[in-house]
């Protein structure tokens, strides 16, 4: 209401400018609310929801964990924290990856 309490106080509009601003916002509304109740919007809401789905379940974040743990065989303080942490990132990826494919 305040967007069109602030469009009618411009005092610099013709009547047409005025009536075209007004049906459109009359058309925009009318248009989502088929849009609304369109399957369109059925479909866009739920891959919305599945982009909000985790990919991995707990099980597998945990089974890439100890898979990680038990193959590497450098201990951390051989190569340092950041290599260390760089073999286990790749490990648990690599776990992952295959249990997608």
């Amino acid at each position: 209401m305040g967007r069109t309490k602030d469009f009618l106080n411009n005092l610099d509009l013709s009547e047409e400018e005025l009536n075209a601003e007004l049906y459109s916002r009359g058309d925009e509304d009318y248009q989502y609310q088929m849009w609304v109740n369109s399957p369109a919007f059925v479909e866009y809401v739920n891959s919305e929801l599945d982009n909000t789905r985790p990919i991995y379940s707990e099980h597998d974040i945990m089974s890439a964990t100890r898979y990680a743990s038990k193959n590497i065989t450098i201990p951390p303080s051989e190569v340092g924290k950041e290599v260390y942490d760089m073999l286990y990132s790749e490990k648990i990826e690599e776990y992952l990856c295959c249990k997608n494919i």
